[in-house]
């Protein structure tokens, strides 16, 4: 590891992480790394890969062009978070998984910095799964009522394989997006949008809506 790296490296949260993942074994092998400064609260369970390699999981990741951080990572980790390959989290990012909550990541998958995601009970992102910006929630703070019925309060968000979620997109409660789609930056999702197709849609708008359809996205 460079000399640069070792410095930067937060040291008690990255040994933490290792050791809720899979014990001493974990912290010396250190699949799990922690850059920069993180507010640590955790008491759930981290299930990596079977005999995940070294930087499986690296948090504060440097793969941005801007990576300077203000400091202000958080992660509350109550429920369970599933890392399903390697996975980059950029510089202060927020995320929260309640008590009996998963969150799924699949290999291959890139958040971008001061992106936010808040599970209360299920979000799960595909492989291959690039993001800017991104806020993603699985629950309603406020009660809607629509016709004197109440909406439910949480709802699953599913992002497919290989999708590509421009800068701050919006991810709300109920949200499925198929595989190999591009959500232009700012798009605010919030429907299952595979009830119109399979893959390959271009999902644009505030409420997003699918712009065109048999849409690649290469990385």
């Amino acid at each position: 590891m460079k000399i640069s790296n070792l410095i930067r490296l937060n040291w008690p949260a990255t040994c933490r992480l290792n050791y809720r993942a899979g014990g001493l074994a974990a912290v010396f092998r250190m699949p799990v790394k922690v850059f920069g400064r993180l507010r640590l609260s955790v008491d759930g369970k981290i299930e990596l890969p079977p005999h995940a390699g070294r930087n499986t999981l690296v948090i504060g990741s440097a793969h941005e062009d801007y990576t300077a951080s203000a400091g202000r990572a958080e992660m509350q980790i109550h429920g369970t978070w599933r890392v399903g390959g390697l996975v980059r989290i950029g510089p202060d990012c927020f995320i929260g998984i309640a008590a009996n909550a998963v969150l799924s990541m699949g290999d291959g998958c890139h958040f971008g910095r001061d992106s936010q995601i808040h599970c209360y009970r299920r979000i799960c992102f595909g492989n291959g799964v690039l993001a800017g910006e991104l806020y993603a929630t699985d629950s309603a703070a406020h009660q809607v009522v629509r016709n004197g019925e109440p909406e439910a309060l949480t709802g699953d968000v599913v992002v497919g394989d290989k999708v590509y979620l421009g800068f701050r997109t919006m991810l709300l409660k109920g949200t499925r997006i198929p595989r190999g789609s591009v959500v232009a930056s700012g798009a605010v999702c919030c429907r299952d949008y595979t009830l119109a197709a399979e893959e390959n849609i271009l999902l644009a708008g505030i409420p997003a809506v699918i712009k065109e359809k048999n849409v690649t996205f290469k990385a």
